[in-house]
């Protein structure tokens, strides 16, 4: 089976993952997944992206982080389902600042380090040897982050991957294939790979829905957990957040839809 043939593209998967297989222009900082399980490498990570995004505490870069992740593990899940496999010491995770300046991250794959396997056991592998020492390591390294609230960070990136497929011209074909990979990723696979020891999956958290201003046609998930966004320098609590009172969302909601009504 060669790459050439498959009919979805790398620009797609930027957009569902951020994983591309062009290096970034602009890199600030770069390192291999697999590096990131060694401490000094990490905190190396915890220290230039927390400044890049003005984080007041180190708390708000690993939530921060663990969204992230989120994308790349999507990414994992959505090769596993295309029959390809991929180690963290060929993925690159790139720093780079945006037009604006932003602070963004990338995964880079190159197309010659994926390799042809349709035994899919090999993402729960990934969990356990990339992500489970990731994420213990950033909540060891935090003050008061929980392990499951950084999971749930994760299981909203996975919401918005499926949301962006959905929307797209992807053929349904591998989108019935990435979801049937994730759900059966659920079930028979133990949280314990993940580093969180919970019968229910972190993945399988229920989402609940609440009206979005800016498409009334089209809910919007409150946040399973907080993503700290307040926390940095100038920030506020996120529409969707689960700490924002209903009054305020109310206030909110409804100065949106003014503004939306004056310029329509």
């Amino acid at each position: 089976m060669e790459l050439q043939e498959r009919s979805w593209t790398w620009e797609q998967i930027e957009n569902f993952f951020y994983m591309t297989n062009r290096e970034k222009a602009n890199v600030v900082w770069e390192c291999r997944i697999s590096e990131l399980t060694k401490p000094i490498i990490l905190q190396k990570l915890l220290d230039i992206y927390g400044e890049g995004i003005k984080a007041t505490t180190k708390d708000v870069t690993v939530m921060y982080l663990a969204g992230w992740f989120g994308y790349l593990c999507g990414g994992m899940h959505f090769l596993s389902s295309d029959g390809w496999e991929v180690t963290g010491e060929s993925i690159k995770l790139q720093l780079y600042k945006n037009k604006r300046g932003t602070m963004l991250i990338s995964f880079v794959v190159h197309s010659k380090d994926l390799d042809e396997k349709w035994d899919r056991k090999w993402v729960e592998g990934f969990y356990e040897e990339n992500m489970k020492p990731v994420f213990t390591q950033m909540q060891s390294m935090s003050i008061n982050n929980n392990l499951l609230h950084m999971w749930y960070q994760a299981t909203h990136s996975l919401y918005w991957i499926s949301d962006r497929m959905k929307h797209s011209c992807l053929s349904q074909r591998y989108v019935s294939q990435y979801e049937k990979n994730l759900e059966m990723f659920k079930e028979v696979t133990p949280s314990s790979c993940m580093g969180v020891m919970t019968r229910k999956h972190p993945y399988a958290k229920k989402l609940i829905f609440i009206d979005n201003p800016w498409n009334l046609s089209d809910p919007m998930p409150l946040k399973p957990s907080c993503c700290l966004a307040n926390q940095t320098e100038g920030g506020h609590l996120c529409y969707t957040c689960p700490r924002m009172k209903k009054s305020e969302r109310l206030k909110k909601h409804n100065k949106v839809l003014a503004e939306h009504s004056t310029t329509s």
